[in-house]
């Protein structure tokens, strides 16, 4: 038999357990704060304008998000960082922003599920969203093998992707295994603003080859703040200094290439 428990974030599927991370932490009045409603609007409108090459508009983060001009308004109305100009709202005080930023969000969330593969980390990463592509699922990766496209520093040495559904990656020639052996993680994430940032960093950086072809364009991996998160959250020694390596180019604007 196999079980979805949605508040304890924690799948069964043939017998083999996958959970959320963040739901299996000690401390039941932290479990039932993480149970809690999250503020993913604010945090995506944080990281659109942290990531803009220009002031967006009240109008423009509304749509991107596909969230309601009055949520983006509340979000806007008093925050820290933001401030509005004649032609839109921009962040300021950027580092101290992002470091609250990465401070304050506890990840996309959602269960994964854990995959062993023989080839190295990016072919696995192409082989899995290529297979996702295949069946229609929508997916974006995350982790080194996007901060190695964004920032390059280290050679990934896993695959993390996040998929829009639970997949059984057998298929793909994958072998299941644990969060203590595995070379790709797939994550179904609780936060939904994952899809919609990174899809408008897509078309962002397409504008810039072709402004004409930016509907036509699919997110491919997460935004680089989302990636900037895992990276300092993944395994190895040096993931410090390959999250400060990405951080400095979101600041200094070098990861658009």
């Amino acid at each position: 038999m196999d079980l979805v428990a949605v508040e304890e974030g924690c799948v069964v599927i043939l017998g083999t357990e996958y959970a959320d991370p963040a739901s299996t932490e000690a401390g039941s009045e932290d479990r039932a704060l993480r149970r809690g409603r999250r503020p993913w609007t604010r945090w995506a409108v944080e990281r659109l304008l942290m990531l803009a090459e220009q002031p967006l508009t009240q109008v423009e983060l509304a749509a991107g998000l596909q969230a309601t001009q009055q949520s983006v308004s509340h979000v806007l109305r008093g925050h820290r960082f933001a401030a509005r100009t004649d032609r839109g709202w921009v962040i300021g005080q950027r580092a101290e922003a992002l470091d609250g930023l990465l401070a304050e969000y506890p990840g996309p969330g959602g269960v994964s599920t854990y995959w062993y593969g023989l080839d190295p980390a990016v072919r696995q990463a192409e082989a899995a969203t290529t297979w996702c592509a295949e069946r229609g699922v929508g997916c974006v990766l995350t982790g080194d093998v996007a901060a190695d496209v964004y920032a390059p520093w280290r050679l990934p040495a896993v695959a993390g992707l996040y998929s829009s559904e639970l997949l059984d990656f057998t298929v793909a020639g994958f072998t299941p295994t644990t969060d203590a052996e595995y070379t790709l993680v797939v994550t179904v994430p609780q936060d939904p603003t994952v899809w919609h940032t990174a899809a408008a960093v897509a078309q962002q950086q397409a504008a810039r080859v072709d402004p004409a072809a930016v509907d036509a364009v699919p997110p491919v991996r997460v935004d680089p703040i989302i990636a900037l998160h895992d990276v300092l959250a993944s395994p190895g020694p040096d993931a410090a200094e390959a999250g400060e390596h990405l951080r400095r180019a979101i600041l200094d604007g070098t990861w658009r290439g």
